[in-house]
């Protein structure tokens, strides 16, 4: 009798914990599809404003300068000219926004020309981006566009904390996995961001990781600099 009460009690004990895994399971479950439509949901909004930018405001402010010009033209009001200019620089600014707001080339020409065209616009003298390799996977344009906004994140931070003179990408892809590596040759991480996943720029990063069923993993090398590795197709645990 003793030997079935205990017996029973283990058993009871281990069917409230497996129910308390699966609980947990179903919990997190429900906070990642909440954040996934969550970043979906603001895409959305940021691809909307884009395209109200792009196709309302600069239409009126490209509209406004043919306006101005041809008043220029008749009435030779050479005191436009300021005016002119001040209003290229805002068409400018405006379709910039719009650009980062709703990416057009990643739609248009796909991911690898879309992160070409991210180097382009940052290369210098002073700083050197290359792709070394592309082994285009499948991705659906979810996972696209969530890739190309971790690159503008990193690429960011390059920019901003890491004093690097060279960045490089690589993607490559197998039957089981796509893996994404990203390294400049800056000051790299600092440790406490490492260890505890500070900064809002790596907290961004892993949000957007987690909506596509990926896991960054941040690093330093031995010779200096930072390295990104993110892994799609992979269990996380």
């Amino acid at each position: 009798m003793a030997f079935s009460v205990v017996f029973f009690v283990l058993l009871y004990r281990r069917r409230v914990l497996e129910n308390q895994l699966k609980m947990q399971e179903l919990e997190t479950r429900h906070q990642e599809d909440m954040l996934s439509e969550t970043l979906k949901s603001q895409e959305e909004e940021r691809n909307r404003l884009g395209t109200e930018l792009h196709d309302s405001v600069g239409a009126m402010l490209s509209s406004i300068k043919v306006n101005l010009q041809v008043a220029k033209r008749k009435h030779e009001l050479e005191d436009l000219t300021p005016l002119l200019g001040h209003l290229d620089e805002t068409i400018s600014q405006v379709r910039g926004i719009s650009h980062q707001m709703m990416p057009i080339i990643l739609r248009k020409y796909g991911l690898k020309r879309a992160i070409e065209d991210l180097f382009e616009k940052v290369e210098s003298p002073n700083l050197s981006l290359c792709i070394k390799n592309w082994n285009d996977p499948e991705l659906s344009p979810e996972d696209s566009l969530m890739l190309y906004r971790i690159i503008q994140e990193l690429l960011n931070n390059s920019l901003k904390h890491s004093h690097a003179t060279a960045i490089s990408f690589s993607i490559q892809a197998d039957l089981a996995n796509t893996i994404m590596t990203y390294t400049d040759n800056g000051v790299g991480f600092p440790s406490d961001m490492l260890s505890q996943s500070e900064g809002m720029g790596l907290l961004n990063i892993r949000n957007r990781a987690q909506a596509i069923g990926a896991k960054p993993h941040f690093s330093n090398a031995e010779s200096g600099g930072a390295t990104v590795d993110l892994v799609l197709g992979a269990s996380n645990d």
